[in-house]
């Protein structure tokens, strides 16, 4: 559903990007796509990491609170919705394109609601306790601790 949501509004940023010229962020391209090549590449990374690092866990049913997951609730999409798609964006080198990031987050965070739900069903306190000290896409800086 999240990435369905993510595609079509993606569809019709992109759309008003092509009505309105698309209005470059920098002449030279180039240090746009590099930043935006590294930051694909640092998403692809953490999504892998932690889809790693998450397939261990689901044998036995138990929270997966090691690898990226000690950092991030939700790391899968953080790779996506904060480093792949920013990534995106900055290789396109488009103002109009960077709605699409700022709307992103708050999509998402309304989209995970329900799979938090689950998971407080699922584990129940230790889920509680998990998601106090983890951020949902981005660290809590403030309140590492070893899980």
């Amino acid at each position: 559903m999240g990435a369905a949501v993510s595609f079509l509004l993606l569809a019709f940023i992109y759309w008003i990007d092509r009505m309105v010229g698309h209005p470059a962020v920098m002449v030279n391209e180039i240090p746009m796509k590099t930043a935006g090549v590294f930051l694909v590449v640092i998403g692809l990374g953490l999504h892998f990491w932690a889809f790693f690092a998450l397939r261990n866990w689901w044998v036995d049913n138990r929270l997966c609170t090691q690898g990226p997951f000690r950092f991030l609730r939700h790391p899968m999409y953080a790779a996506w919705i904060t480093f792949i798609c920013s990534g995106v964006i900055l290789y396109l080198n488009s103002w109009v394109l960077l709605f699409w990031l700022v709307l992103l987050h708050p999509i998402w965070h309304l989209l995970v609601r329900k799979e938090e739900t689950a998971m407080i069903e699922n584990f129940g306190d230790e889920y509680r306790e998990y998601a106090i000290i983890t951020g949902r896409f981005v660290p809590r800086i403030w309140n590492w601790r070893r899980v």
